[in-house]
């Protein structure tokens, strides 16, 4: 057997398991010789190989030969009730032997542990119930005829060897794996329709049981009709129930045939059993299978959802970034005129309403031309910048904005109680930047200097936000041709 991956992300058997293990693997062994058909111990379903299968699943390999050495013992102590000793061990050896090709030829393949996947089933059941449980069958069946053990043709001897031991694989791995497994979302609060479909499903399971392969009011009965109901749990409640109920009737099944019931007609005993493993086999697969892939449905739905979400989530923080990228000044990293002209419509359309004075400051650098010619372009990027950053800490109301309007202007917008509030806003920005003494060799004062020039206006309606624009522009205007360097007040002469 192939030892595991050291990276199987398995859980370390626990202790206990080790006690629980042969003590559910004999448990199983007599149960199933309690349900035998035959005074030969023929049984419809041989249960006691999905359990070290389904321990070895859910550990990934992990103490593989403690469990499988467990379990062998366990196998031949349960077994010597019906055989002799030898024969017991040699049977148990092949039982041995089919789990761990099933589980090697599994590890090959990849399985994960849980048979979560639709895949996964189907290499289990072609691994498991098809591969090894047929060799199992073909190699028993001689040790038992060679031993004298049974007066079964060899060819019907494999057919229910095989049969039985493969839907145990088929029906109790998946049932174990689902139970040891973490909670699923089976129901906590069953719907009415559930209880009926469910009752009405355990009143056709005791008719199909007690109808003898008949009729029941000139209808017939079979076991067949039980599918639908093994249906329904799939797409309800998951593989867990889904296995659970195919397991209870698959036992209620052996255990009717021992009490000499016939619910698949009145058939050779051997017969019977065929056909009882049949039934048995389609409820398993079409069930389970159905549960499993409805399963992986579902995951595939939420992995869907969740990638959709975070692409979603993504799309959005890149639109807010472009957003934010649109409305910023490449040079400066302040607002650019986009980003103005957007908030001075808001700010117009809501001092329209409101009745409050709205203030424009444009600020342009004086003697900007002659500081590049003499300290260059980038010198130039540079000064902008820095006054940027000191006319953006100027501002500290969530209404204020602070934006570069083109080349080496600037405007400041911000709501204002009145004219005396807008000009002290403006006075205070200059002085800023005359306290950064930004060296400019051209300009009359040694540093660079701006020249302001400020609108305060109240909104009328059907006036437009371009008004306070022209009106700011004009006291710039007259701030530079009065000498820079100050600020000037629309419609005043004062600086």
């Amino acid at each position: 057997m192939p030892s595991p991956p050291p990276s199987t992300g398995a859980d370390r058997p626990p202790g206990w398991i080790y006690l629980l293990l042969p003590l559910l693997h004999f448990a199983s062994v007599k149960l199933t010789f309690f349900c035998a058909v035959t005074p030969e111990n023929e049984a419809v379903v041989w249960l006691p190989n999905a359990v070290l299968l389904a321990a070895l699943l859910r550990y990934q390999g992990q103490r593989a030969w403690a469990m499988a050495a467990l379990t062998f013992s366990s196998d031949v102590w349960a077994t010597t009730s019906a055989f002799a000793l030898g024969t017991a061990a040699l049977l148990s050896l092949v039982n041995l032997a089919e789990v761990l090709l099933a589980y090697g030829l599994m590890r090959r393949m990849q399985v994960s542990r849980g048979l979560q996947r639709f895949r996964d089933f189907g290499i289990f059941i072609a691994a498991g119930p098809i591969t090894a449980a047929l060799l199992a069958a073909l190699v028993a069946s001689v040790v038992l005829q060679q031993l004298g053990t049974t007066t079964t043709p060899y060819p019907t001897l494999v057919r229910l060897w095989w049969f039985g031991d493969a839907l145990g694989l088929l029906i109790y791995t998946p049932l174990l794996l689902s139970v040891s497994g973490p909670l699923q979302s089976p129901p906590t609060r069953t719907t009415l329709l559930d209880a009926v479909v469910v009752l009405l499903g355990l009143a056709l399971a005791g008719l199909v049981f007690t109808a003898k392969g008949g009729e029941v009011g000139g209808v017939s009965v079979t076991p067949d009709l039980l599918l639908p109901l093994v249906l329904y749990l799939a797409v309800r409640f998951g593989v867990r129930w889904t296995a659970l109920a195919v397991a209870l009737i698959s036992l209620a099944t052996a255990w009717v045939l021992t009490t000499g019931q016939q619910p698949f007609g009145a058939v050779d005993v051997h017969l019977e059993i065929v056909r009882a493993q049949e039934f048995i086999f389609t409820l398993c697969t079409v069930g389970i299978g159905c549960a499993i892939l409805m399963a992986e449905l579902k995951t595939h739905e939420r992995q869907l959802e969740d990638k959709v979400r975070e692409r979603t989530q993504a799309l959005e923080a890149s639109n807010a970034q472009l957003a934010a990228l649109s409305a910023t000044d490449g040079l400066t990293g302040i607002a650019n005129r986009r980003r103005f002209d957007e908030a001075l419509a808001s700010e117009w359309s809501r001092a329209t309403r409101s009745g409050q004075p709205l203030a424009l400051v444009m600020l342009d650098v004086d003697f900007f031309k002659a500081y590049n010619d003499h300290y260059g372009h980038l010198a130039g990027d540079d000064c902008l910048r820095h006054i940027a950053q000191m006319l953006a800490g100027q501002l500290h109301r969530s209404s204020d904005l602070v934006a570069r309007y083109g080349g080496e202007e600037f405007v400041l917008l911000a709501p204002v109680r009145d004219t005396a509030d807008a000009r002290r806003i403006a006075e205070t920005a200059r002085q800023a930047l005359a306290a950064l003494a930004l060296p400019h060799a051209q300009s009359p004062w040694g540093t660079v200097t701006a020249s302001l020039g400020v609108a305060v206006h109240v909104p009328a309606v059907g006036e437009t936000a371009e008004l306070l624009v022209q009106q700011a522009d004009l006291a710039l205007y007259q701030a530079k041709a009065r000498g820079r360097n100050q600020t000037v007040l629309h419609h005043t002469d004062s600086a």
